[in-house]
């Protein structure tokens, strides 16, 4: 039997810093560092009830992650100085077993 991963999935709105959380939503944008700084990928992601970034460091490229894509990512909210955070989250993309 396979685990679903929607079971406990909580609206971005109700993401509270430094609670653990799964979030279900669309990436709407990616940023990208570029080489001079620090490697880092950034995925907003919104669910229609907020948006929350995803920051995968040490990473500039991650197949899949990209606007349009629906994903559940996972882990400890941080509050940025304009949203909401997760660093280096679990994810699941929709539709594949990443």
């Amino acid at each position: 039997m396979t685990e679903d991963v929607h079971a406990d999935v909580v609206p971005v709105a109700k993401a509270v810093a430094g609670e653990l959380v799964r979030v279900r939503g669309t990436i709407g944008s990616i940023l990208i560092e570029p080489r001079g700084a620090a490697p880092s990928l950034t995925a907003s992601i919104s669910d229609g009830t907020g948006v929350i970034e995803a920051i995968f460091m040490g990473r500039r490229d991650i197949p899949g992650i990209e606007p349009g894509r629906v994903v559940t990512i996972h882990g400890r909210v941080a509050q940025g100085e304009a949203s909401l955070h997760i660093f280096n989250p679990w994810y699941q993309i929709e539709g594949s077993e990443a």
